[in-house]
């Protein structure tokens, strides 16, 4: 059983914008690894507010495509740029990742479908 991405929420949005989904999807698979690398980016050189901006981005567009972890783990690091926390451990990036991964795998399955 799945559980990286709720398929009630990409039902309920492929009933509402129909083959259209597929290039949402689409997107959000070959965007996402760069916000990743821009979050990395932003911890690298010390950048709160980019940090916060691209977890934001990743929180937004992976709760918008029905990610169930992935909002979650984001939110960690936003919040870590809001509050002006540059230092994150390896395993919140390494979470993120590999959460990716496995949306991103679910989603190019799913999208054989439509």
């Amino acid at each position: 059983m799945q559980d990286q991405v709720d398929t009630n929420s990409l039902d309920a949005l492929k009933e509402i914008i129909g083959e259209d989904l597929k290039e949402i999807l689409q997107h959000f698979i070959d965007t996402s690894a760069e916000t990743v690398q821009q979050i990395k980016d932003a911890i690298t050189v010390q950048d709160t507010n980019a940090l916060q901006l691209h977890a934001h981005t990743l929180k937004g567009s992976s709760a918008n495509i029905g990610a169930i972890k992935l909002p979650e783990l984001s939110l960690v690091l936003e919040n870590k740029g809001k509050e002006g926390i540059i230092k994150t451990e390896a395993s919140e990036l390494e979470a993120i990742e590999k959460e990716l991964n496995e949306v991103n795998k679910f989603l190019e399955s799913y999208m054989e479908t439509i």
